[in-house]
């Protein structure tokens, strides 16, 4: 009898499992391409929360923070809904003042509690984390390499001890277990403080592999001090197959807009909030859904984060007049996952999107998109795909931007499909050939024959 060949095990890591859909696209994507290039490998999932990676994609995991922490590790951090239905974050509703709050009027009483807090959770995760680290060493055992699927990984938006450290720790961990690193098209910054910066240095040095989904990305890891190769390679999206959107029913008279608002600075989730900003950002999208309505279009919400910016639709639609009840203002299909998700924007035929993924998922189903960033990131994807000219600033963009720029897009639907698709083809390509070096740090061959 011949000798049992011992089953090759491949991890991938994400700091997703937060319902947002465009991280669970990118694991899915790098999930594909293992199984496509080792088809009886042995694949689990290092994520912030296990019990969703297992449901959504099939596989065993394992948590990057210990489970107790997942409430602070990743947003969204305070997802609640109005206090009632005539109280919202534009809106805040006045409640009396119970004995904690009293209390905490206090001089000095808010202060002193929030230290004592603070040190009992200081000292309960100085008890814990070993255990932690234990066990998660023991689950990197017999990997032969963790893939970092992508994403704005390398930043420290909620401080350097969430992903910076979290990383860091990771690092480490897999160097004693044997296991190899590869970070694959990753997006960084902000990284604001110096221990963030300390970090990820570590970080970037100690893997076998890295790459960063953009050249604002590349220059801020080499501002920090890593010295090249950074190479620049596509968002791990565009390497992904996207499943056939399902068939929907469609008013062929009216030309469907969707819309993927983002909760930019709503307190409920962003990090740094600002109620006024928030304010003026959903009452602009709400006057531009009435003109949509008042000339012909019909809108679609899409939401990319499930929970986040399910709440900021709702609170466009409360801020809605005139076109509140119209038939043109598309009720939403339920989106739980990347299929639903897809199906959704291949219901629209012109797309603006605020998400870094709403915008490259459009792309990816040739839809022509209108991007409103919030970060130089999502105009340098637009840029990629010869779109540079549609795209606003999330700060400053004004309702008559949007009209302008979405009636220069219905006009040149046709050609800008053309140039989309021209542009994104490579980007598959430039993916195999990253994959080819990635695989091969474990002596898997090339998926196709190289050329001499």
């Amino acid at each position: 009898m011949a000798p049992s060949v011992p089953l090759r095990k491949i991890g991938i890591f994400s700091h997703g499992g937060v319902k947002n859909l465009g991280d669970e696209a990118l694991f899915a994507a790098v999930l594909q391409n293992v199984r496509a290039r080792v088809p009886s490998a042995e694949v689990v999932g290092f994520t912030s929360n296990p019990e969703d990676t297992m449901q959504r994609h099939g596989l065993v995991s394992f948590p990057i923070r210990r489970l107790d922490e997942r409430a602070s590790s990743a947003a969204p951090r305070q997802l609640t809904a109005p206090a009632s239905k005539t109280s919202s974050p534009l809106t805040p509703a006045v409640a009396p003042k119970g004995w904690k709050q009293i209390l905490k009027s206090v001089p000095g009483v808010a202060v002193g509690v929030r230290g004592v807090r603070r040190a009992l959770q200081v000292l309960r995760s100085a008890l814990l984390e070993p255990r932690f680290l234990w066990n998660s060493y023991r689950n990197l055992r017999g990997v032969e390499i963790i893939l970092i699927a992508g994403s704005q990984q390398l930043n420290d938006i909620y401080g350097a001890w969430e992903f910076p450290f979290t990383l860091y720790k990771w690092s480490v961990l897999a160097r004693f277990a044997g296991t190899k690193v590869a970070i694959l098209s990753v997006g960084a910054g902000p990284l604001a403080s110096r221990m963030s910066r300390f970090f990820i240095r570590r970080v970037l040095r100690m893997c076998s592999y890295r790459s960063y989904r953009d050249v604002i990305s590349s220059r801020l890891v080499e501002s920090i001090g890593v010295k090249g190769p950074n190479p620049v390679f596509p968002d791990l999206v565009y390497g992904m197959r996207l499943p056939v959107p399902r068939p929907v029913s469609a008013d062929a008279k009216a030309v469907v807009v969707g819309v993927n608002p983002v909760p930019f600075y709503d307190g409920r989730y962003w990090a740094t909030p600002n109620p006024a900003r928030y304010g003026d950002y959903v009452r602009k999208i709400a006057k531009f859904t009435e003109w949509l309505d008042q000339n012909g279009y019909s809108t679609l919400f899409f939401p990319t984060q499930t929970r986040a910016d399910t709440l900021t639709i709702k609170d466009i639609r409360s801020e809605l007049n005139g076109a509140a009840n119209s038939l043109r203002i598309l009720p939403e299909n339920p989106i739980q996952g990347i299929d639903d998700l897809i199906s959704e924007i291949a219901r629209a035929d012109l797309v603006i999107a605020n998400r870094y993924h709403g915008i490259l998922l459009s792309l990816a189903l040739n839809k022509p998109v209108l991007g409103i960033a919030y970060h130089e990131k999502s105009r340098e994807l637009l840029e990629q795909a010869g779109q540079g000219d549609y795209v606003l600033n999330v700060v400053d963009f004004r309702t008559e931007d949007l009209i302008a720029k979405i009636k220069a897009m219905h006009a040149n639907a046709a050609q800008i499909k053309k140039e989309i698709a021209s542009r994104i083809a490579p980007l598959h390509e430039a993916l195999e050939q990253q994959y080819d070096v990635v695989f091969g740090l474990i002596g898997i061959a090339p998926s196709r024959p190289q050329e001499n």
